[in-house]
Parts: structure tokens; C-alpha cells; sequence
């Protein structure tokens, strides 16, 4: 029969099997080794007696064994022994030893534990993730009976058993963690190894800051001007790896980010991502949209504006702004000094023309500006000026007073052949706009073709044409105009009267020349030259009566800036209708008193 100290007491009884006298020596005697021939001895016992069956003075002697539970061998080993009882006589020779025997193992107090993770011991540092399930082992050397554990993260007590299953979080975070165990004496506990939790804490949210406050749907900035966000994380252990990004574009790898945003950059979503133990389990912030208030710009504005004393110049334009914050548009005279009289401004009017979320500007006002002119003084250049709480923008426009070219001056005829002649003439001032010059023809003063246009960029200078395509022998009027964008200016102040020369045969010239030559003698050169001086004569106070259409070309001599080009055999119908009605003072006045001198 075996007993457990570790479990229950014992008592072994050893008793003489018949009356006995003298008393006899009661021993037990130990076997730690069942093949083992050798006994111990355990202890000494004065044994009981008992009358008995028996007759004085024979007894019969009783010894007894009493073992408490949980006492352990000497050295606090593991120790199971086989007790015998040994009786001895006075005569030795009747010494026993008893055949019956029982099997005791003793307790074992606990004197060690290990804390252990998949069956190895944990040194100085446990490692583990928050939110994740944990099993540990206490592990304890030989003890009887099974000993007591308790679990402890620092001083607390969360467990009792031989595993323990947690779930580790941030708080753990560098606590000691160990398992404590006794088996015979609460008062005799011991502690396993202390290793300190690393507890691992997985990045599970992030937010975009600015100045410390979460930023949520939009976050404004102005173009240009440096912003600095901020991306935090909830707990995280280790430090977390962090990314910036706009749209998909990557901008940044740190805690806090400095960037200068453009106009270019208005309604990209901005966010920060954040991971600390894996890359692919990343989280992202929140995800504003930058809305970037940007300078305006002024889009399609006309340099020129036509302005006229006395009336209102609308100047319109469309301009782009993403933002009405201190939006105003305006108008200045370029020449600040010496403006007194430069006009009023009607109110301004922004149309209310949807903000478009596009990188490329588009018109999102429309803006109105009316500058009344109140005399000369007020045409020139303006500074138009959108502005709004980033810049301004500036574009510069003119004012032109609207007025047709002055009349030419200086026209005269330059060279007359049979069937050709040249005309040149000065300009006046044209109006501020490109002028034409239109040289008109006439055989009877009444019926006028025009025969050349020559249209001149610059402001002055001279210009001049020729006309081809004359009758010989006939006699012309010419006058001449000019006109621009705003209408048409006066006939220059003569109209020439022009006779081509006659085509004259060689043969009746060498007729002519003999016969005045035997008849005259010397006198030849005086008549041949009073008879050319007759063909190229003006004939004055004469119309004249030959046909009346023919057909006429004209080349036109400019300097760089003009262009010259003719219109050939039109008649008074084909000219522009704006300038149809051509000033009859010049035709009712007698075309001799306009005759320019060759």
C-alpha cells in the first residue's frame, strides 16, 4: 500500500505476533531503493503493550509510525521509501525483521518556478501586442503535493493556476509579470522570473492637426504662405512611421509637416498615414480638402476701350477668385498727378457666376467697370485692379477717344506720263486707329471711282501711289481721303486736274521737225518746245468730254508700316457704304479753285 505525504498523514503499526517477555526494541527501518538490500534506520520507537491473551509476564508490543502530511525528507527531496519494522530481543538471535512494509513518498515543498512561453523560459523581456490573446506557463521543479500559483502583473494579482491567458494593454506596458507558487506553507512562497511586458501597440487611428485642433471637411489655406500640420496618432508602440500626402502625390515622412500649397493644389484631399508594426495595415487620417485662396486673375480683358467726351466706357472682363474674402475691383488713372476731372465709376457689379473647382483658372466673376469721360483729360491709360484677401492683379487698359483721321495735306501730283501718273501726299492724325487713304477719280467732277487705297499703320509720315491704266491726251480730277474705325475725314483740301500726255507718232515727229526746219531754220527748238509745253498744259476751266468709265490701276508706294493695294475699275457704287456719303462741299465748290500747282 503506497501513501502520499504530499496528499494525507500516515501511521504504520509493527506489533509482536505473539506474547513476548522480555520487552523487546521496536525500529523502522527505511528502504530508499526497492532492489536495494541496505535499510535505514528512520527512528526509535517505545512501543505500547498489551495484556492480552497473554500470561504475565508476557505482553504483546504494539509500535506505531505517526508521518504528518506534507513533512518532507531531511533535505526536502524527492524522496519515497519503503518503511520496515524491525523487533529485537535480548537475544539477538530473535531479532525480526517484519516482512510487511509500506511505500511513503514524501512532500515536497516548492523551492522554484519559471515563467514560460512555448516552453521557454523568459528572461528579462516579454514582448507581446495590446489587444492580443497571451498564454504563459508557471513551470515549478518536483513538488508534493501540486503547489499553489498566483499570477501577478506588478503587484497585482490577475490569475491563479498553472497557464495563464490574458490579453495584454497599453497600462502593461513595462510592468514585471511573474507566476508565485507554494505547496506546504503559504508563508513559503516563491516567485518565478520577473520578466518586463514590452507591450506592443498597434497604430489604430490617426489625425491631421493644425494648431492643435482636428481639422474636418475643409481646411483653408492661402497660396503661397507656408502651413504647417501636424499628424497624431492614437497610443502607439514603437513610434509609428508616418506619410503625408496630397491627392496621391507623397509629400512627406514626418510627425509634422511644413509645405507651401498653390493654386494648383485647391480641392486636393491632404491626409496622413500611419503604421508601426506592419506596412500593409496602414491608417489614415482624416482627409480634408485644401481649399487654397489664391491671388485673382483677370482673364480676357481688352487693351482698348473706345471712349467718347461726355458718355460712359464699359469696361467688362471676366476674372477668376476662389474667394470673396475683401474682393474688389477698381480703377485708376496710370498718371496719378494732375488728375482732377477723370471721371466717375458706376457701381461695380459681380455676376454671380458658380466657383468652378478646376486647377485652371476659369472665370468665377464678372465685373463691370463705367468711367464716364468728362473732357479730353480723361483718356489715357487705366490700372484695372482685382483684388481679393491674397494679392492683387493688375492689367492695363486704354481709353481712346474716338475720332476720324484729319484730312491729308500736301497733295500733289508727282509725275504724269501717257497713261499713268504718280500722286503723293502727308497724313494727318489718325484718330489713334489704323487709317486708309482712298484716292478717288473723276473725268467730269461728278461721277467718282475709287483707284487706290493704301492703309497706314503708323501715326504721320508721307505716302503716295501711282495710278496706271489712263487714256492718254485725257484729263482727270482727283481728291483724296482718309478714314478709319470711326468713320471717314475730310477730302484733303485740293483736287487735282490732271491732263495725260498725248501719244505722239516718231514719223510725224521727224515731219514736223523737217518742215520747220527748212522753213524756220534755227528756230526748230523753240517750236518743238512750245508744242511739248502745249500737250502737258492743264487745261483750265474745261471739262472734259471724252469717255466716261475706263479702266484705271494704281500701285502704292509705303514705308514698313503701311500696306498699299488698289481697286480696280469700280465706280462710285462699290465704295464701303459707311463712307458713301462723302462731303458734298467738295463737289458743289468749283474744282478750279481747288487745283493744287505742279
Amino acid at each position: 500500500m503506497n501513501a502520499d505525504l504530499g496528499i494525507t498523514s500516515i501511521t504504520i503499526q509493527c506489533r509482536t505476533s505473539s506474547c513476548t517477555y522480555p520487552e523487546p526494541s521496536m525500529e523502522w527501518l527505511y528502504q530508499d531503493q526497492p532492489t536495494s538490500n541496505m535499510y535505514e534506520m528512520y527512528t526509535r520507537s517505545i512501543p505500547s503493550s498489551t495484556q492480552g491473551p497473554c500470561i504475565l509476564p508476557e505482553k504483546i508490543y504494539t509500535s506505531s509510525l505517526f508521518i504528518s502530511q506534507n513533512t518532507t525528507w531531511s533535505d526536502n527531496s524527492d524522496k519515497a521509501v519503503t518503511f520496515f519494522c524491525r523487533i529485537g530481543y535480548s537475544d539477538s538471535s530473535k531479532n525480526i525483521t517484519s516482512l510487511a512494509s509500506r511505500n511513503v513518498s514524501f512532500a515536497v515543498r516548492v523551492t522554484e518556478a519559471f515563467l514560460q512561453q512555448n516552453n521557454q523560459n523568459i528572461t528579462s523581456t516579454l514582448t507581446v501586442t495590446s489587444g492580443e490573446q497571451v498564454t504563459l506557463t508557471c513551470v515549478t521543479g518536483t513538488s508534493r503535493p501540486a503547489p499553489t500559483i498566483g499570477w501577478y502583473i506588478g503587484s497585482q494579482l490577475i490569475a491563479s493556476g498553472t497557464n495563464l491567458i490574458f490579453t495584454p494593454s497599453n497600462t502593461d506596458h513595462n510592468e514585471v509579470i511573474y507566476c508565485q507558487a507554494y505547496n506546504i506553507d503559504p508563508n513559503l512562497k516563491v516567485d518565478s522570473n520577473k520578466p518586463s511586458l514590452f507591450v506592443i501597440v498597434r497604430v489604430t487611428e490617426a489625425f491631421l492637426l493644425q494648431n492643435n485642433q482636428n481639422v474636418t471637411s475643409t481646411l483653408t489655406v492661402n497660396s503661397g504662405e507656408q502651413v504647417t500640420l501636424t499628424c497624431v496618432t492614437g497610443i502607439s508602440r514603437p513610434a509609428p512611421s508616418i506619410g503625408w500626402f496630397l491627392g496621391s502625390r507623397f509629400i512627406g515622412s514626418r510627425t509634422s509637416l511644413i509645405f507651401t500649397p498653390s493654386n494648383t493644389d485647391h480641392n486636393e484631399l491632404i491626409f496622413c498615414q500611419a503604421y508601426n508594426i506592419d506596412p500593409n495595415h496602414k491608417v489614415d487620417s482624416n482627409k480634408p480638402s485644401l481649399f487654397v485662396r489664391a491671388a485673382p486673375k483677370i482673364l480676357d480683358i481688352s487693351p482698348n476701350y473706345k471712349g467718347y467726351v461726355g458718355q460712359y466706357t464699359m469696361i467688362q472682363f471676366d476674372f477668376y477668385s476662389n474667394t470673396k474674402e475683401n474682393l474688389t475691383v477698381t480703377a485708376q488713372p496710370s498718371n496719378l498727378s494732375g488728375i482732377i476731372h477723370w471721371g466717375t465709376f458706376l457701381p461695380i457689379h459681380l455676376d454671380n457666376i458658380p466657383v468652378y473647382s478646376s486647377q485652371t483658372p476659369t472665370p468665377d466673376f464678372r465685373a463691370t467697370l463705367a468711367i464716364r469721360i468728362m473732357s479730353e483729360n480723361d483718356f489715357g491709360q487705366y490700372v484695372i485692379e482685382v483684388k481679393n484677401i491674397i494679392g492683387p492683379d493688375l492689367e492695363n487698359v486704354k481709353i481712346i477717344q474716338q475720332i476720324t483721321p484729319e484730312k491729308p495735306i500736301n497733295f500733289h501730283a508727282t509725275s504724269i506720263q501717257e497713261k499713268q501718273l504718280s500722286l503723293t501726299w502727308q497724313s494727318g492724325y489718325n484718330g489713334g486707329f489704323t487709317q486708309t487713304f482712298v484716292a478717288e477719280i473723276s473725268l467730269d467732277n461728278i461721277t467718282w471711282n475709287n483707284v487706290s487705297e493704301v492703309s497706314a499703320r503708323n501715326r504721320d509720315g508721307w505716302f503716295s501711289t501711282v495710278i496706271e491704266g489712263l487714256i492718254p491726251g485725257s484729263e482727270y480730277y482727283i481728291r483724296l481721303y482718309a478714314y478709319n474705325i470711326n468713320g471717314r475725314g475730310d477730302f484733303a483740301d485740293v483736287i487735282l486736274a490732271i491732263r495725260t500726255l498725248k501719244e505722239i507718232a516718231y514719223a510725224s515727229l521727224q515731219e514736223v521737225s523737217a518742215s520747220v526746219g527748212i522753213g524756220v531754220g534755227g528756230a526748230i527748238g523753240g517750236i518743238v518746245v512750245g508744242l511739248i509745253g502745249t500737250i502737258i498744259a492743264f487745261k483750265i476751266r474745261r471739262q472734259l468730254n471724252g469717255p466716261k468709265s475706263s479702266c484705271f490701276r494704281s500701285k502704292g508706294k509705303t514705308d514698313d508700316e503701311m500696306h498699299a493695294y488698289s481697286n480696280t475699275e469700280m465706280n462710285s457704287q462699290t465704295v464701303k457704304p459707311v463712307y458713301e456719303e462723302l462731303n458734298k462741299g467738295n463737289t458743289e465748290q468749283s474744282v478750279y479753285d481747288k487745283i493744287s500747282p505742279l
